[in-house]
C-alpha cells in the first residue's frame, strides 16, 4: 500500500468521524429545542428543585420539589393533547417549620398537529387539594384557562405557559383561590446540547394586597443535553432575583432540573 493510498484513507476516516461528530451536535441542539418546546411530541419527566431563599423573618429556605411527567397523545390527523402534572413537595420553614405534599396540578394543553416556527395550545388547568399539611395547600379545588405558545427560530426558542385559576369548591372555611401563573422562556441554543435559558415564574395572587400580590423573578443560567447511558437527559442550573416579592420574602431563588427525555 502506498503512502499516498494510507494519506487518502486516513483523511476520509478522518472526514467521516468529523460528519459523525457534527451530526452529533446537530442532534443534541435539535433534542434541546425540543426540549423546550411546551408542545413536544414525546414523553418526559421533569424533577425541578427550587430552593427560595430569605424567606420569612428569619430569612429561612423555602424548599420545592416539583415532579412533572409531561405526556402527548395524538387524537387523531390534525390535533394532539399535552398532559402535564405538577406535583410538588414542600419544605415550610415558616411560621411552623411543615413538610409534605402541596396541592397537585393537572394541566391539559390542545394543539395542532403541524410543524412551523409558530406553535399555540389552549386548553384547562386543575388544582386538586392534595396537601399533606393544612398550611401547605389551600384547601380548595381550582381551576381556569391554560393558555402557550412557542416561536422557534434558528437558535432561539421563545415560549409562554399561563393560566389563571379561580376556586370552585372545597373547604368553605378557607380563604378563595384567585391566582395567576406566567411562566415566560427564552432559550438560546449552543453546540453540543448546551444552551442559555431564562424561565422566571411570576405568579399573582389577586385576593391579596398590593404588597403580597407579586412574585416576580428576573435572572437565568445554562443547561445541557447529554446521555447518561441509554437515558437522554437535560439538566440546567439557574438562579434568580425576586424583584418584586410578598412581605416576608423570599429574596432570590435558586433552580435545578433534571429532565429524562423519551423521544421517539
Amino acid at each position: 500500500m502506498t503512502i499516498n493510498r494510507i494519506c487518502r484513507i486516513a483523511i476520509a476516516i478522518g472526514l467521516i468521524s468529523h460528519i459523525g461528530s457534527v451530526s452529533a451536535q446537530n442532534d443534541a441542539t435539535e433534542l434541546a429545542k425540543q426540549d423546550q418546546n411546551p408542545f413536544t411530541r414525546f414523553s418526559k419527566l421533569m424533577v425541578e428543585e427550587n430552593a427560595q431563599m430569605g424567606f420569612g423573618p428569619d430569612k429561612d429556605v423555602l424548599n420545592y420539589l416539583r415532579v412533572q411527567p409531561m405526556v402527548p397523545f395524538e387524537l387523531n390527523e390534525d390535533w394532539s393533547l399535552i398532559t402535564r402534572s405538577v406535583i410538588p413537595i414542600v419544605h415550610l420553614p415558616f411560621p411552623q417549620q411543615t413538610d409534605g405534599l402541596s396541592d397537585v396540578a393537572l394541566q391539559f394543553l390542545l394543539t395542532p398537529n403541524k410543524t412551523g416556527q409558530f406553535l399555540w395550545g389552549v386548553g384547562p388547568t386543575l388544582i386538586a387539594p392534595t396537601a399533606t399539611e393544612k398550611m401547605l395547600g389551600s384547601g380548595k379545588w381550582a381551576a381556569g384557562p391554560l393558555l402557550g405558545g412557542v416561536y422557534i427560530n434558528g437558535p432561539w426558542v421563545f415560549s409562554t405557559v399561563a393560566s389563571n385559576v379561580w376556586s370552585f369548591a372545597g373547604d368553605e372555611s378557607r380563604r378563595d383561590v384567585n391566582t395567576m401563573s406566567l411562566r415566560p422562556t427564552i432559550n438560546y441554543n449552543l453546540p453540543n446540547g448546551w444552551y442559555l435559558t431564562s424561565s422566571p415564574s411570576i405568579i399573582a395572587v389577586w385576593g391579596e394586597t398590593q404588597a403580597n400580590r407579586w412574585l416576580v423573578p428576573v435572572g437565568g443560567g445554562v443547561g445541557k443535553v447529554f446521555s447518561l447511558g441509554d437515558q437522554l437527559m437535560s439538566t440546567s442550573l439557574e438562579s434568580y432575583y425576586h424583584l418584586v416579592s410578598p412581605t416576608i420574602g423570599p429574596d432570590w431563588q435558586l433552580r435545578f432540573q433534571v429532565t429524562l427525555l423519551f423521544p421517539k
